[in-house]
């Protein structure tokens, strides 16, 4: 009677484990020893219907698999005495054992135990227990992440806290250990995780030790991801290179400059900080690429990444030409034409963060020809345009192409201006833009965390903000009036903006978006 009511109890734990599902990732550490690396588990094991040592035999001694012995064994056993065991197993004595198992003593796992446990278990005494929640990863570059994590309501402060992760979202075989300190029973903690590839997608959560008697208890948080960066080249011919607020660039090399396959007048130059400020992928951070016409002798755009990180305060005027576009096609004077002064495109308190970065904007590439009266003054049209702008930065960076036109232009608020050839700078053949113009791209949010590579549409706007070269712009405030969609701009100048971000929404705006009325 003992060995039926025995099998019908061993019977109905079975059958009550039958229905569990299994989890999205298998939890391998509680099989490890604290501190250690954990490792999947092995495929082998003892198997087979058994009673004592092996085979349909009967025993007092241990075993493994459906068997009975008076020692201690896993499976699915019965233990007259004191033992550890794991699978479907009952014992008389005291023991620890995991998944679903019943013990006089403490264990961990779908168990049934008459001390502490942890997992999904019965017990009269006080289960081990923590609430774990995975945070977002911060300070990505395209080799490193760090990961952060919290826990609450812990039994206990943890022995043990950090991140599971791999390049799986199911399976996460890697582990990264926390070296925080926490001695209470809610806290945070983080880690950096180097060595990475970059433009890789990496999976990972949060997990904390908790003390479960002389055991130990895992509990985790939920799978979040990251991207690391992609490794950017420089200009310097042959494929488009990545830089977001890049437009299209043709280039092939002619000596020792660089110069459109299609237009050799249009000649490329980049200008990395030469203060040495050190940008979000740990390296060099890139002040500005220009598009100089030696046609017009002025250029045609600059584009730049615009962020808090350039700026601090002071102006050290440099106006000389720049050295990696030919100067014969430069300005070589400092002086002025006659009402018109030297207009910065890219301003010069954008980047002001050192004197050497500052002195690079002073390059002649970066200089047009604007008028002095009512337009690049205090109050100037431009200068109000330039002070809006640097409201639009944030965290995630704004990026920007600065651009000039030079052929006749009507803009937003009905003013016309067409081309005109000015006298100054050491020559008598300068052109004067007609128009200005902001084209302007960053995320919704601002606070993202977030590459424009990896965001959708829906999280990125982008618009054009353009105006007349006129003096009697002075005093207007911006307006939906001045705006137009990146496409409507492609028509007019001929260029393709932002193409390596195919996800930016190019052919629409919404003055709302930037905080203007419609």
């Amino acid at each position: 009677m003992k060995r039926f009511l025995s099998l019908l109890v061993c019977m109905v734990l079975v059958l009550s484990c039958a229905g569990d599902p299994a989890p999205l990732i298998p939890n391998y550490r509680h099989e490890q020893n604290f501190g250690k690396t954990p490792s999947k588990p092995s495929s082998g094991g003892n198997s087979g219907s058994q009673q004592g040592g092996s085979g349909n035999e009967q025993g007092s001694g241990s075993g493994s698999g459906n068997e009975q012995g008076s020692g201690s064994g896993s499976g699915n056993e019965q233990g007259g005495g004191s033992g550890s065991g794991s699978g479907n197993e009952q014992g008389g004595g005291s023991g620890s054992g995991s998944e679903n198992e019943q013990g006089g003593g403490s264990g961990s796992g779908n168990e049934q135990g008459g001390g502490s446990g942890s997992g999904n278990e019965q017990g009269g005494g006080t289960a081990a227990s923590a609430s774990v929640s995975t945070g977002d990863a911060s300070g990505i570059t395209v080799e490193a992440a760090v990961l952060s994590g919290s826990f609450s309501a812990a039994t206990s402060a943890p022995r043990e806290m950090g991140f599971e992760w791999g390049t799986s979202a199911t399976s996460l075989p890697n582990v990264l250990q926390s070296t925080d300190i926490v001695t209470t029973t809610s806290g945070s903690f983080t880690a950096r995780l180097d060595d990475l590839g970059d433009g890789h997608t990496y999976w990972y959560r949060a997990y904390v030790v908790i003390p479960n008697g002389s055991d130990n208890a895992y509990f985790y948080g939920p799978v979040k991801s990251f991207t690391t960066l992609v490794e950017q080249a420089k200009p310097t011919g042959g494929d488009q290179v990545g830089w977001f607020e890049l437009p299209r660039m043709d280039i092939t090399k002619s000596g020792n400059y660089m110069v459109n396959t299609n237009d050799n007048n249009l000649y490329y130059a980049y200008h990395m900080c030469a203060g040495g400020e050190i940008g979000p992928l740990g390296r060099t951070a890139r002040n500005y690429t220009v598009c100089y016409s030696a046609t017009h002798h002025s250029p045609l755009w600059v584009a730049a990444p615009l962020h808090s990180m350039y700026k601090s305060q002071g102006r050290h005027d440099a106006y000389k030409p720049d050295p990696d576009i030919p100067a014969g096609i430069q300005w070589s004077s400092t002086g002025n034409a006659k009402d018109f002064n030297k207009g910065h495109i890219l301003g010069s308190s954008d980047r002001n963060i050192s004197e050497a970065t500052n002195h690079q904007v002073f390059y002649y590439s970066n200089i047009a020809a604007q008028m002095s009266d009512g337009f690049n003054t205090g109050g100037g049209g431009w200068n109000t345009l330039e002070d809006w702008v640097d409201k639009q930065m944030c965290s995630d960076t704004l990026y920007a192409v600065i651009g000039c036109i030079y052929k006749t232009i009507t803009d937003g608020y009905g003013y016309t201006v067409t081309p005109r050839t000015l006298n100054g700078w050491g020559r008598d053949d300068v052109a004067m833009p007609t128009a200005f113009y902001y084209v302007l791209m960053r995320t919704k949010s601002g606070n993202s965390r977030k590459s424009l590579a990896n965001c959708t549409s829906d999280e990125i706007k982008c618009a054009v903000f353009l105006r007349a070269h006129a003096n009697q712009l002075k005093g207007q405030k911006v307006t939906s009036a001045e705006m137009m969609s990146v496409t409507e701009l492609e028509a007019i100048t001929g260029q393709t903006y932002f193409p390596n971000v195919p996800n930016a929404p190019k052919s629409t705006f919404s003055a709302a978006d930037w905080g203007l009325a419609e």
